[in-house]
């Protein structure tokens, strides 16, 4: 009994390590003026250097894979989700061994294994061991305070800092960039919602308010990064956590639905003000937020189609893991080597191009998985099972304009993982 106690407390502090390791990796201290920009291997863009992230995440992960082969008391995956993930690390592993011998000769061999190698274990550890092991609601607990308290952080010190918290007239707060700020901030969104519509917080002594206001700064944080697809985010999570979280009587959910629903067509089909304004904002007549006037629609095409010409140079085989840092003949990858004009921003062109048709086709597969996923989540009778169904869904679209999730570095490729790991194993423990 003492050494399952032992182990549940160590297994509990790693995963809690890794979770807040997603965020703080990617925070900047640069408005604090004690770092210098880099300072390898510590210090990169005023903050922690990848190399210190890589090396805590593996070091964290090789005692979460050993309690993991130990445990009798870990939730088993799906059948479709295991098929899928072990299908995925099989495809990724078999495309490397061909990229090695037949695409990318000119780069060390080792390195891209080494590349290969991070994506396995971003797989492994954030898709498989750590849901398997940790419990779903100390999860939610984690990423939920941590995002928000450096959200709302960031939001409280903008008048202090205002010059370093924006880049191009978007909102980055303690962020090294602004995709870090729109992650944690909608992730932030996301997970915190569902505290307003707990039914016994309902109450001036439970803090309704204070919830409320936090809701109010998240949105803002959110509106000001100047990121539509971040905005459409929270608009579809507030419109799905209306109809499904709080009273479970289903007379009022259907008032909310036919509600909100009456709405909803009526701003489509009589705002015509509303339509065009969001018409302008896509085909970058008119700015969003802070955010210069942007065509996104053409923009996106170029770079789809700069993709789909990037995996016509090797169909059958692909590209690699490594594919933006690969430039040149050196044989090393330097995280300052990083293009992210390389990115397709598509989710099924950047799979192709990474892994050729193999991947591509499983991407596909890989989505309807995602949509079966969301669903099933936000019908679960365990609140904290629809909360991850409801930032499945919520993301459904920003995944088709995103890039392949295989990035052990990325702050949206962990916390994605996460979320289809949770949704992937059973809701309780092998007995």
């Amino acid at each position: 009994m003492i050494v399952k106690t032992s182990l549940s407390k160590l297994v509990n502090f790693c995963c809690a390590i890794l979770i807040l390791l997603i965020f703080l990796s990617k925070i900047s201290l640069k408005w604090a003026k004690i770092l210098p920009y880099s300072l390898p291997p510590f210090v990169f863009q005023y903050g922690i250097h990848p190399y210190i992230n890589f090396g805590l995440q593996f070091v964290i992960a090789m005692i979460l894979i050993f309690v993991w082969f130990k445990s009798n008391e870990k939730r088993k995956m799906s059948l479709p989700y295991k098929t899928f993930i072990y299908s995925l690390m099989a495809i990724l592993s078999i495309q490397t061994f061909f990229q090695i011998t037949l695409v990318n000769v000119a780069y060390s061999p080792f390195v891209q294994i080494g590349g290969l190698g991070m994506a396995i274990m971003l797989i492994w550890v954030y898709g498989i061991i750590i849901p398997s092991l940790f419990d779903l609601e100390k999860f939610i607990y984690w990423i939920r305070n941590t995002s928000t308290f450096l959200v709302i952080s960031s939001f409280v010190c903008l008048p202090l800092f205002y010059p370093d918290m924006f880049r191009g007239g978007r909102f980055v707060g303690f962020f090294k960039h602004i995709p870090h700020m729109v992650t944690a901030s909608t992730t932030a969104f996301i997970f915190y919602i569902p505290l307003v519509f707990k039914e016994h917080k309902w109450s001036l002594k439970k803090n309704i308010f204070i919830n409320i206001l936090v809701m109010l700064i998240l949105t803002l944080a959110v509106m000001l990064t100047s990121t539509k697809a971040a905005f459409i985010t929270i608009a579809i999570t507030g419109y799905v956590a209306i109809l499904i979280l709080g009273s479970k009587k289903r007379s009022v959910r259907l008032f909310r639905f036919t509600f909100l629903s009456c709405c909803l067509v009526s701003i489509l089909l009589m705002g015509v003000p509303t339509s065009k304004f969001l018409y302008e904002i896509s085909t970058g007549k008119i700015g969003f937020g802070l955010r210069p006037a942007q065509d996104g629609v053409q923009t996106r095409m170029e770079e789809v189609f700069r993709g789909w010409s990037m995996f016509d140079k090797s169909p059958y085989f692909g590209l690699g893991l490594l594919y933006k840092f690969l430039n040149g003949s050196s044989e090393e990858i330097e995280v300052e080597s990083y293009n992210s004009f390389k990115d397709p921003h598509n989710l099924f062109v950047s799979a192709a191009v990474i892994g050729g048709y193999p991947l591509f086709f499983l991407s596909i597969i890989g989505y309807g998985l995602l949509v079966c996923g969301a669903f099933n989540g936000m019908n679960s009778e365990n609140t904290n099972y629809r909360i991850i169904g409801i930032f499945l869904l919520a993301h459904l679209p920003v995944f088709v304009i995103y890039h392949a999730h295989f990035s052990m570095g990325g702050m949206g490729d962990r916390i994605y993982w996460l979320i289809f790991g949770y949704l992937g194993v059973s809701e309780s423990k092998k007995e």
